[in-house]
């Protein structure tokens, strides 16, 4: 997430509980007399300066990193040209260098989709056109997946809603030998209102409106035999849905929080969401609109920073009663300021 820079002049004409929202939200626990305001200054400053010189080294590796990705593909060899041969009518075969690699037969007993490519034997595609096969085997050819075995076949998916950004497709039985065929998450980037994405190997292939018409296509491309094969992750890297959520719920409970079917809840109070993707934590808050994914180490790290935002709505609202009991001529500029941007909650 990013977060604004923050100059020491600016900083100073902040007030305490200001300056305290801001440490909270960079993750700052000052050292010190924490009733003075330079504290939360100085901290605050170092933070900013420690996370400045990790962005830079970051950039460096990243940058390393994809130079050597570059060199290694350029290096790469290139899969040689198709050539298409035209034996008969109904008949074409594909040919890199001497080796066949496909063809497209014409299937007279189908009664729409009678054009097939058939690979090493094995039927991979059907369409209603000549066409729509030669741009099979040539987009194929070029990803390297045209000789890939394809998923196991003959079993139903499931759909597993992991949480309202995430969505997962399995064949086999989830909780005992399940096998993950693709993903389907939230954008939050507007692309011509295509928000919803199906994703296999952290690659996006296609997008919609709705995951219900993304998962609509990933199972109309499965039981065609033309998805592209998601790598199954580590066994102990894998958590299931339950799992995660089992592990959101003992922290919860922890804070005294609710979990409802649209977040995390206390008193009422939507304090915002926790999940895991890919093996990774996250969590939003509800007062953000963006709805930004926060990484964080843990279930508890999540719930832990959701406890942040009341704690921090609480102490602000703490001290400005307290100022309101304070004599006027006892009041300084920065407390008047304060008071006009206190609304009290009415009873």
């Amino acid at each position: 997430m990013t977060y604004p820079k923050y100059t020491q002049q600016a900083l100073s004409r902040y007030t305490i509980p200001h300056l305290k929202r801001i440490a909270a939200e960079l993750g700052v626990t000052p050292a010190g007399d924490k009733r003075a305001a330079e504290t939360w200054v100085d901290a605050i400053i170092a933070h900013q300066s420690a996370q400045t010189q990790k962005v830079t080294d970051e950039q460096t590796t990243a940058q390393t990193e994809l130079d050597n990705y570059i060199t290694a593909q350029a290096q790469a060899v290139a899969p040689e040209a198709l050539t298409p041969v035209e034996i008969s009518f109904d008949h074409h075969e594909y040919y890199a260098g001497s080796q066949l690699i496909a063809s497209i037969s014409h299937d007279d007993s189908h009664l729409t989709q009678r054009w097939v490519v058939m690979v090493n034997g094995v039927e991979k595609f059907r369409a209603n056109t000549w066409a729509r096969c030669h741009r099979f085997i040539t987009w194929h050819h070029k990803q390297g997946t045209l000789n890939t075995l394809p998923i196991p076949q003959g079993q139903e998916l499931t759909f597993l809603e992991i949480s309202y950004y995430d969505q997962e497709v399995h064949i086999g039985d989830y909780h005992t030998d399940s096998y993950l065929v693709a993903s389907i998450s939230f954008d939050h980037d507007n692309y011509e209102d295509l928000y919803w994405r199906v994703m296999i190997n952290r690659q996006e292939i296609f997008r919609d409106v709705t995951p219900a018409l993304c998962y609509e296509y990933i199972k109309q491309q499965y039981y065609q035999g033309t998805l592209p094969v998601q790598e199954q992750l580590p066994e102990e890297l894998y958590t299931t849905g339950n799992e995660v959520m089992a592990q959101i719920c003992t922290e919860c409970e922890k804070f005294g929080f609710e979990i409802l079917d649209d977040g995390i809840y206390h008193n009422d109070v939507k304090l915002g969401e926790a999940g895991q993707t890919n093996g990774g934590w996250w969590f939003t808050r509800a007062a953000d609109e963006t709805q930004q994914r926060i990484p964080c180490d843990s279930a508890l790290d999540a719930v832990w920073w959701l406890s942040m935002v009341e704690d921090l709505t609480d102490a602000e609202m703490a001290d400005c009663e307290q100022l309101l009991d304070l004599p006027f001529e006892q009041l300084t500029p920065q407390d008047w300021q304060r008071l006009r941007e206190y609304e009290p909650v009415a009873a």
